[in-house]
């Protein structure tokens, strides 16, 4: 296990993100334009009218994904994640009007109507991801 302690938290920023909006994108255009390395994703609710995300699907030692566009009416109930590096890492928990999802979001997750998300920067943190022995990506300090 590695752990990593931040004591200055740094902005909040609050996104309003409108309809054909895409959501990892925006996230990632509003890090790079204020210039954000290192930050937590509190919140992200909203409406989405396209998800696409990808999850694991075997126990393996080396991680075999397998991706997934669902287009229909979705609830956004989470996600969560951080933004190491000035890049997203998110997770995000859905509903289409048949059943929920869960997995790693991916380009492409559009705006139905709206979503709104917060993330608070972390100031004295500067991560980086490295890759271990299994293509596995992990934070380590840079």
């Amino acid at each position: 296990m590695r752990s990593y302690v931040s004591n200055v938290l740094g902005r909040q920023l609050v996104l309003h993100l409108q309809k054909g909006e895409d959501v990892l994108e925006s996230i990632t255009a509003a890090a790079r334009e204020l210039g954000i390395r290192t930050a937590i994703v509190t919140s992200c609710v909203g409406s989405l009218r396209q998800a696409v995300y990808h999850r694991v699907q075997t126990l393996d030692d080396d991680a075999q994904n397998a991706f997934f566009t669902i287009s229909k009416p979705i609830e956004i109930g989470a996600v969560q994640g951080m933004i190491i590096d000035g890049v997203p890492h998110l997770h995000i928990s859905f509903a289409d009007l048949d059943r929920a999802y869960c997995g790693h979001m991916e380009p492409g997750c559009e705006v139905l109507y709206l979503v709104e998300v917060s993330i608070l920067e972390l100031q004295d943190a500067d991560y980086v991801r490295r890759t271990d022995d299994h293509g596995i990506t992990f934070i380590d300090r840079r």
